[in-house]
């Protein structure tokens, strides 16, 4: 069973298919697409792109194709779409929290960030994870982070700055936890072997005090030791 999205990139199409009452007597009366690998009791995550940018509801898949066979043809699947959002979820917070980067067109979810993608885009909280192995080197030559931990640390931190001390969630309607980052108290950079990092590793602190911190190339400043300097 497979996370995929159903996916489409024309609002005014969606909006129409709303206040019409959602029909699906016919595919053509549905504006989303799912991708060919689609097969029964597949889940699916519904993404409205173009200007909107967000998911917006879920459900699952009957069908009876056939590997190879495309498109649809007449009742041969059928989308349990009862299950819309009471408030649309912004693609770009499940790309923040998870690493899915908002999709362009209808896809297969990768196995590894499925079951993240699955819970974040339905505003649902994982389970706290409390370790995880990162700073793998990566084909870009970047250190590789864990995103089930990253997205434990914001839920901890609760949209607050752990140096600042001002919580950014309650600002501008939860746009401002968009300031938040991870800082990881030993830095990755320090070694060129992968290692387990700890949640306790990790302060989640605002973009101006991200900065502060790393203001010296060479030697971070320590979570302490910025917020003696802000008073705190």
């Amino acid at each position: 069973m497979s996370v995929l999205i159903c996916y489409t990139s024309n609002s005014k199409a969606y909006s129409s298919w709303l206040e019409n009452g959602r029909p699906a007597s016919k595919p053509t009366d549905v504006p989303f697409f799912l991708p060919e690998e689609t097969s029964n009791g597949d889940k699916y995550l519904l993404y409205v792109g173009g200007i909107d940018r967000t998911y917006v509801g879920w459900g699952t898949v009957e069908t009876n194709w056939r590997p190879g066979t495309k498109g649809w043809k007449g009742e041969e699947v059928v989308m349990t779409t009862e299950h819309l959002f009471k408030e649309p979820i912004s693609g770009e917070d499940v790309f923040a929290a998870t690493g899915f980067k908002p999709p362009r067109s209808e896809k297969v979810v990768d196995k590894d960030l499925a079951t993240l993608v699955w819970k974040t885009a339905r505003g649902k909280k994982m389970g706290l994870v409390d370790r995880a192995v990162e700073g793998i080197l990566t084909e870009s030559r970047s250190r590789s982070r864990n995103p089930g931990l990253r997205l434990a640390a914001l839920q901890r931190a609760g949209g607050k700055c752990e140096c600042c001390g001002v919580n950014y969630g309650r600002k501008h309607g939860g746009l401002g936890s968009r300031c938040l980052v991870v800082h990881h108290k030993n830095q990755l950079k320090d070694t060129d072997q992968p290692r387990e990092t700890k949640l306790s590793e990790l302060a989640v602190v605002c973009a101006n005090c991200h900065m502060m911190i790393h203001s010296n190339r060479n030697k971070a400043l320590k979570i302490d030791q910025l917020r003696k300097k802000l008073g705190k």
